[in-house]
This record gives C-alpha cells, sequence and structure tokens, in this order.
C-alpha cells in the first residue's frame, strides 16, 4: 500500500515525523520533497504520486485549509472515488468536500493520533527494526564527544568512522542560493531562494514550486564562511559529470545570516567529519 502525504509547507516538519514514523510499518510512503528526482518536473511527478498510491493523508491546518495545491490534490482523489484520510493536526476550517469523512485527531496527542491512523490504514505489520534504515527528525547538536583512551593493558579497538557519526535528524533553512557571490552585485538576478535541507546523505535545495537538488554529501569538497557585505557560505564539490562545481547560499532572514551561515557550516563538518577547508 502507498500513501501520499498531501500538506502545507508551512507543516512540512510535521509531515518528515509523519513519514518517518509510518516508515516503520508495511507501507511506502510517497512524499514530494523525498520522492521527487533531481532535475524531474514537479506537477508531472505530483500526478505520478497521486496516480500510484492507494490512500492519500490530507494535514488539516489553517495553512492547508487555504491552499489550493492542497486541495488540488485531495480533490484529484475525490475523482478517483479512492480512500481519503482527514489528519487534523492543527485545528481549523475543514474544507466542505471533506467535512463529512472521518478524521484522525493529532491536534492533542500525537501519539494517540498515530495510533489511530495506523488503525485507519488497516493495522500495517511493523517492519523488522533491523531492516529498517531510516533518520529520524530529532536534532542532536551536540558534537562527538573525544573518546576515553583504552588502559594499556587492553589493546585499543579499531573506530569504525562511519558508526561515530551521531544520528543527526534532517535539518531545515530558509535560504538563497546562486552560482557566485559578487561584493556589489551580491548574488544578482539569478538567485534563487527556497529551503536547504541538509541529512546525513545530501544537501538538498528545495525552490518554491520548482525541481529540487541533491547533492551527496559525499562529493562535497570544501565550504567555509565568506564574509562581504552578507555573510554566505561557499560549497564547492563534485557536479554528476565529475567536474568541480561551487555554490554560494546565505540565510534569507538578513538579521540571522552570520549565524545561519555558521550553524551551517559546522553541521556539514560534523556530517561528513571533515573539516572542508
Amino acid at each position: 500500500m502507498q500513501v501520499f502525504i498531501c500538506y502545507s509547507r508551512v507543516d512540512k516538519h510535521f509531515a518528515a515525523q509523519l513519514a518517518d514514523d509510518l516508515a516503520d510499518y508495511d507501507v511506502t510512503v510517497w512524499m514530494d520533497v523525498r520522492s521527487i528526482p533531481t532535475g524531474a518536473n514537479w506537477d508531472m511527478e505530483v500526478q505520478k504520486g497521486l496516480d500510484s498510491s492507494d490512500v492519500i493523508l490530507v494535514l488539516l491546518s489553517p495553512a492547508s485549509s487555504a491552499s489550493q495545491n492542497v486541495a488540488d490534490e485531495w480533490s484529484y482523489f475525490i475523482e478517483k472515488n479512492r480512500t481519503i484520510v482527514p489528519v487534523m493536526i492543527e485545528p481549523c476550517d475543514v474544507p466542505f468536500r471533506l467535512s463529512r469523512r472521518q478524521r484522525v485527531d493529532f491536534s492533542t496527542d500525537y501519539k494517540v493520533g498515530f495510533q489511530q491512523l495506523i488503525k485507519a490504514l488497516g493495522s500495517p505489520e511493523l517492519r523488522d527494526p533491523d531492516s529498517t534504515q531510516k533518520m529520524r527528525p530529532v536534532v542532536r547538536e551536540e558534537f562527538i564527544k573525544p573518546a576515553t583512551a583504552a588502559p594499556r593493558s587492553q589493546p585499543a579497538k579499531s573506530v569504525d568512522k562511519a558508526a561515530a557519526i551521531p544520528e543527526v535528524g534532517i535539518k531545515t533553512f530558509p535560504m538563497i542560493w546562486a552560482d557566485a557571490y559578487h561584493w556589489f552585485n551580491g548574488m544578482g538576478t539569478h538567485a534563487t531562494q527556497g529551503e536547504v535541507m541538509i541529512s546525513r546523505q545530501e544537501v538538498k535545495l528545495i525552490p518554491h514550486a520548482q525541481p529540487i537538488t541533491v547533492i551527496p554529501m559525499r562529493s562535497l569538497v570544501a565550504a567555509a564562511v565568506q564574509r562581504s557585505v552578507d555573510n554566505h557560505l561557499k560549497l564547492t564539490y563534485y557536479g554528476p559529470d565529475g567536474a568541480f562545481r561551487s555554490l554560494v547560499m546565505m540565510g534569507a532572514l538578513k538579521a540571522s545570516r552570520r549565524e545561519t551561515s555558521q550553524e551551517l557550516l559546522n553541521l556539514l563538518k560534523l556530517l561528513t567529519g571533515r573539516s572542508l577547508s
């Protein structure tokens, strides 16, 4: 069974949490920012996601109730006479065409709401925890503490570098990015605004209603904070063709650009386990 998560971008953190929790169960979750390939046509991929899904979860909130894109998605399911499960995540006015459908209420207790949702989905079985590979959106800001030296009488144990990287959840930053930055013109007219999503595997650039771009974490070569008129972060990485590429990005909020750039750099260093200098 494939489940399509229909939501407003305002509720992206709740949607990500729900997608990760559903991944524990024998269901396939379709969520736009995770399921649409790099460079693909956004509308066409959403259409494919809707056509291939058996159930749509409509996350209800003031923002989603006012969203035409959200309404288009669940209206398509009504036309196809497929299963719709309204999920109340914040008190709001429920759209008329959804008002008579049985809702699952997450607005007061997430755990209770989630168990109700699992029942509404037909009580799918739990996956084997050992075979479920995913990341939780629980952010741990602390850096790795130095390991205590082993007593001289005991041989030192080898350290698995991959295992040493702490679990860091998906973090999202409102950002502006471009191929280059000029001290006078800034990022120029080709700058793109949206969100930058950082996970252990990749840096994902998510423009508003445009195809996403993914930079695998393993392809990062260098990263540094550039202090100019606008504090920004410069990334150097290998492109799909093996050639060096550069990207500059800065926080969408001007008042916190310095802090955002440094936080982003620290996170990249933590996840790659490298200085990136």
